[in-house]
């Protein structure tokens, strides 16, 4: 994965044709500035590794990156300071060489990637996928990802199909900044450094002392920003400097010491075990490249610095044939796994790979990985690289201004085909869902009364667009208490605000927000005012959250107290009904010989108890059926089903079984406990008997997995409002 002039470790190296070289030189200190053979198979074992974790770990990260990294500081480092001492750099046709290494095979893989995006992967990610194309073409996806707040999901449902080119990214920043350094401070030297100055300010002194002090300040930030941000350190190029630094040291320090023969043997195998068993220890994505990241960074050294002929060290074993195939397809094996993985898993709506499809992905990227190596790196390498010159930068520069204008250009295609949907669903998005037949939930009202429905004006429209899924929210920030601290109450009107006739209160999580629009409709047409007051992971109950929320409890409960305020103050004398709802999959934290199920449903009655007369209503809305856990999942799997199907065949097709979807509400169980506690369950108008469909009546029901969409909201107004009547009317 390294790309300096000894990406491929050849037979016979530089140094060893050199006249200066350890073969021909007298001393150990020369002797050990030399090549490494164990390098390549160290190479091979690292990419083994990150492959195989990557596909069959279910992408836990196993430190072979780190190794990449300290090799990359290593190779770059002796390549440049041997000819900067000579006055041999070429700053262009160095750039030219190590950039076209790189670019060449990277180029066909993110091409091939932006077709396997077209195909398999959710419109609505094409634009952040297309700008993270552009951006690992200009070696800035690790900054990309910090800007757009993406973990390192490994092999997840997260995962984007190029987010592995944020090591490459760190890597062409320091391939491109590091020959500037040394290049200049051996300039520098030349000038300010005559006589007896000259000799004691070597190049290589000063670069050792320098690399050592940016070493130092690299991994104290990245212990910083390691405990504060973890997955913004994992992709920062400054908290993984000193991985690099670290082999840069190395190379330094070989060129005057050298461990004892007698050691080196083991040294280089403890080096080995360190690297093939960090990742059975640790998951490298919760700790790198905080200290723990030493693991692996060490083990790289170690077998660098314990490089021996002798028998007893692990050359023979790091110079067999299979580590030699890995080895040389390395880079070309890197950029191909990952996306091929990430698209079946797009394919499959899979969360991970089974076994076998492990096994295929890892044959189709090993199959194509040879070809690419064969067919585009080695051609690049005979005819743009090896002819010298100008050529190779002039070639990769032309090649990456291609590939930027045709990424821009795949952005303005993207913007104008999502303008266009969005354009035609918005003509039918703000239709009146107590007048628009078969629009959303009246479509399956009327199914499941026997009836059929046709309105040739919705035929082949899809509401809201995919394009615009995320978007489709009309939750407004006074309905909301997020994680602002100190915690703040807030409700927000909708319907009528000044004359109404009966006032009504909605509390609850998230899910009671997601129809803030149906809610403003029933107001306006029963003349109501609704207040809605929610706040994330939260709802009305005397308990504290359970475990799998337990890092809200503390803001929960201060909420619940100043809601619970809130309908004590005399303005609030006034309401006509409470109504709850919250997501069922939520619970709190159960008593002596309680469920959690249970927990919930006696800190809800408790909580009803509380509300400032018995006389008010309280009204439980069921809550909706839940496709998936997370928005990651939904978008690979139900969102992108919809994209392959017709609007009116998308909702059976990409349906789910109702038993598989719908969650035990516990407010049905706390509504029969309390005397004026009230059910409305709206079930019937998101499932048939037997499928809950992920579109109805051209309307698309879900945004996230869990929350359903304002439109499909919209269209349940005419069904909630018979039944909000039927209580307080």
């Amino acid at each position: 994965m390294t790309a300096t002039s000894d990406f491929r470790t050849p037979t016979t190296s530089r140094a060893d044709s050199d006249p200066n070289s350890p073969k021909s030189g007298q001393s150990p200190a020369r002797r050990n500035s030399g090549h490494i053979s164990e390098i390549h198979g160290l190479r091979g074992i690292a990419l083994a590794l990150v492959v195989a974790f990557h596909l069959f770990g279910n992408g836990r990260v196993s430190g072979g990156i780190d190794v990449f990294l300290v090799i990359s500081g290593f190779l770059a480092t002796r390549s440049l300071v041997g000819r900067a001492e000579r006055g041999r750099v070429r700053l262009g046709e160095h750039y030219g060489r190590t950039f076209a290494r790189l670019a060449a095979p990277a180029l066909i893989v993110l091409a091939a990637t932006a077709a396997l995006m077209v195909v398999f992967i959710p419109q609505t990610l094409w634009t952040q996928t297309t700008r993270e194309l552009i951006a690992a073409a200009t070696y800035t996806l690790n900054w990309e990802l910090i800007a757009s707040q993406l973990s390192y999901g490994a092999a997840g449902p997260s995962s984007t199909p190029v987010q592995h080119f944020w090591s490459l990214a760190v890597q062409g920043q320091f391939f491109l900044l590091w020959p500037l350094v040394v290049v200049g401070l051996a300039l520098v030297l030349r000038v300010v450094g005559p006589g007896r100055l000259r000799g004691r300010l070597s190049l290589a002194r000063v670069l050792f002392a320098l690399t050592a002090a940016a070493f130092v300040l690299s991994f104290a930030y990245a212990i910083k920003v390691s405990g504060s941000d973890q997955a913004a350190a994992y992709f920062n190029s400054v908290t993984r400097f000193w991985e690099i630094a670290a082999g840069a040291l190395t190379a330094l320090a070989l060129r005057r010491l050298s461990l004892p023969e007698k050691i080196k043997p083991y040294a280089a195998w403890t080096g080995l075990a360190l690297v093939v068993t960090c990742g059975f220890v640790m998951d490298g994505a919760d700790h790198f490249p905080g200290p723990l990241a030493l693991w692996p960074v060490a083990g790289a050294l170690l077998v660098m610095v314990g490089s021996t002929p002798s028998p007893r060290g692990p050359r023979r074993l790091l110079e067999t044939r299979p580590l030699r195939f890995v080895a040389d397809i390395s880079y070309e094996l890197y950029l191909w796994h990952w996306p091929l993985l990430i698209a079946w898993l797009y394919y499959t709506g899979g969360e991970r790979l089974t076994v076998a499809s492990a096994a295929g992905v890892l044959v189709v990227s090993t199959l194509l990985a040879w070809a690419t190596n064969r067919l585009v790196t080695r051609q690049v390498q005979t005819y743009v690289i090896r002819p010298g010159g100008p050529r190779a930068l002039v070639a990769t520069l032309a090649a990456l201004v291609v590939a930027v204008g045709a990424g821009w250009s795949g952005l303005a295609a993207i913007d104008h085909s999502e303008d266009r949907a969005i354009a035609a669903a918005a003509r039918l998005a703000t239709a009146d869902p107590f007048t628009t037949e078969c629009l959303g939930a009246s479509a399956l009202a009327v199914s499941s009364a026997g009836g059929s429905c046709a309105n040739p004006d919705l035929r082949g429209e899809l509401i809201p667009a995919v394009a615009a899924i995320g978007a489709d929210d009309e939750n407004r920030g006074q309905c909301w208490s997020f994680e602002e601290r100190p915690v703040r109450f807030s409700a927000c009107p909708n319907g009528s605000v000044e004359g109404y006739q009966k006032r009504l209160l909605m509390v609850g999580d998230s899910h009671a927000v997601a129809p803030v629009g149906a809610l403003d409709l029933i107001g306006d047409r029963r003349n109501w005012r609704i207040d809605v007051a929610a706040r994330a992971a939260c709802h009305w109950n005397t308990r504290p959250l359970g475990r799998n929320i337990a890092d809200n409890r503390p803001a929960c409960a201060e909420w619940n107290r100043q809601l619970e305020a809130y309908l004590r103050a005399p303005e609030q004398q006034d309401l006509d009904a409470i109504i709850v709802t919250h997501s069922a999959r939520k619970t709190t934290q159960p008593l002596g010989g309680e469920t959690p199920y249970e927990s919930t449903v006696n800190g809800l009655v408790e909580a009803w108890s509380h509300r400032p007369s018995k006389d008010v209503p309280v009204i439980a809305l069921v809550d909706n059926p839940m496709f998936e856990p997370d928005n990651a999942a939904y978008l690979r799997t139900t969102l992108g089903c919809i994209q392959r199907h017709s609007p009116e065949t998308a909702g059976q097709a990409c349906g789910r079984p109702r038993t598989d979807v719908l969650v035990k509400d516990p407010h049905r169980d706390a509504v029969a406990r309390d005397p004026n506690a009230h059910l409305v369950d709206l079930t019937h108008l998101f499932c048939g008997d037997e499928v809950c469909p992920a579109v109805i009546g051209n309307v698309i029901v879900y945004r996230d997995g869990n929350h359903i969409t304002s439109r499909y909201a919209r269209t349940l107004a005419p069904y909630l409002s018979q039944e909000l009547a039927r209580v307080v009317d």
